[in-house]
Order: C-alpha cells, then sequence, then structure tokens
C-alpha cells in the first residue's frame, strides 16, 4: 500500500501542495483529480522523490519509501520524454535498463507490449517517424516494461482516439487485476470515473474532497433540472 501523509511543497513565496494526505490500495486504481496549476503533478513528483516535499512523508506497506523505491515504481509524465532519433526498441530497452531489467529480457518484453498495442511494425522506426499517440504508447511500454508494483500515469490519454484509449485502457485494468497501486491523473472526467474506485480532489494545492467515487458522487454531486419544450408553428 502507498501512503501518502501531511505532505507539503513550497517554492520560495508560494504554497504548492498544502498538507494532503490518502493512501493508495494494491489492486485498485486511484484518480487524483484537479484543474491545471492544483498540485497534482508537484504531488506525483513528490511520490516519485523527484522533489522533496517539505515536509510530511511518503510511506511503502508501513515503511518510508527507501532507494528501492525507484526500481518498482513505473511513470508515465504527462510530457514528451523520449530521443527523437533513437529507435522505438531501443529506447524501451534503453530505459528498461536503467530499471536493472537484462538487455534480452527487455527485448522479448518490449515485442510482446509492442504487438499489445499494435504498433510492432514499427519497432525500428525513429520516436520522430511516430504520431502523437504512438509516441504515448512508447512512454506507456517504459513505463510497465520493468512489470512495476506502483504504476503513476499522468494523462495516460493524451493523444489517443476513442480507440486507442480503449486499447490503454483495457491494459491498465489488466495490470489493476494483476495486483498494480495505480495512480491516475487525468482530466477526462468520464474516463476516471470508468477505471477508479477513489478519488482525491485537489485544488490550489488542497484537498477538495477524497473517497469512494459513488459516496464522492452522492455527497458532491449536483441536481440538474431537465425542460422539455414544444416547438411553436409561425406562419
Amino acid at each position: 500500500m502507498l501512503e501518502v501523509k501531511n505532505i507539503r511543497k513550497e517554492f520560495k513565496n508560494v504554497v504548492a501542495v498544502d498538507d494532503i494526505s490518502f493512501k493508495v490500495e494494491p489492486g485498485k486504481i486511484f484518480g487524483l483529480l484537479g484543474p491545471n496549476g492544483a498540485g497534482k503533478t508537484t504531488t506525483i513528483r513528490m511520490i516519485l522523490d523527484i522533489i522533496k516535499p517539505t515536509s510530511g512523508s511518503i510511506f511503502i506497506d508501513g515503511k518510508p519509501a527507501g532507494k528501492d523505491f525507484h526500481n518498482i515504481t513505473g511513470y508515465l509524465p504527462e510530457e514528451r520524454g523520449l530521443y527523437k532519433k533513437s529507435t522505438i526498441l531501443d529506447i524501451i530497452k534503453y530505459f528498461a535498463g536503467l530499471k536493472g531489467v537484462p538487455a534480452s529480457e527487455a527485448e522479448k518484453s518490449a515485442k510482446i507490449w509492442l504487438e499489445k498495442l499494435d504498433i510492432q511494425d514499427y519497432k525500428k522506426r525513429k520516436v520522430q517517424e511516430l504520431s502523437k499517440g504512438n509516441q504515448q504508447k512508447v512512454q506507456f511500454i517504459i513505463s510497465v516494461i520493468h512489470n512495476p508494483q506502483i504504476l503513476v500515469l499522468d494523462e495516460p490519454f493524451s493523444g489517443f482516439d476513442p480507440i486507442n484509449q480503449e486499447i490503454v485502457r483495457d491494459e491498465i485494468i489488466r495490470l489493476k487485476a494483476e495486483g498494480k497501486t495505480i495512480i491516475l491523473s487525468t482530466h477526462q472526467m468520464d474516463m476516471a470515473e470508468k477505471m477508479c474506485e477513489s478519488i482525491f480532489l485537489i485544488d490550489k494545492g488542497r484537498e477538495v474532497c477524497h473517497g469512494p467515487i459513488n459516496e464522492v458522487k452522492r455527497n458532491f454531486g449536483k441536481e440538474f433540472i431537465k425542460i422539455e419544450y414544444e416547438e411553436m408553428q409561425v406562419s
């Protein structure tokens, strides 16, 4: 289980994240939601130890996250982070190697994932030759190639058409069924509603609400009034 406890991040005179706490259970998809500038990416970067919190702690299975945390975590960032002149297969193997995966094992797994995401024919092409959607597929493969226990996905459906959204969504659901701990940050509220068991809504660095998604909808949902009318014929 991943536990974020009272984390806070200050940048000079700006408080980007202000004393937030939540838990993510294994085998669950946890939605981290909020508008642009809400503090989602800062929170993710603290979880991944890219930046240090000003205060607060992050625990894995009740213990402070240590040096081995990086090897059990997969991260799909919102921004593109691929070397454009590298071939697809080479860049997947390179990032897998950074996570300690042997080259032969990485190549075998890469080919399986390329086929799953229907881009096996592009494995020898350079990154710059791919569409934005296919580049996103490569980044997704890089985030899962080392079989991480914890998976952090920041806007994973960016650049996808509806068909490819469903392909990637199905793979995320499959990873959840394997017991992965998954944090999903997305602006696509309909996708979050379909996939997440619980959500944490953040705005201006502070918690707005959190809990099981059905409970949040019940407590914070709005009522709508449907108005029907008959069109008048004008002669």
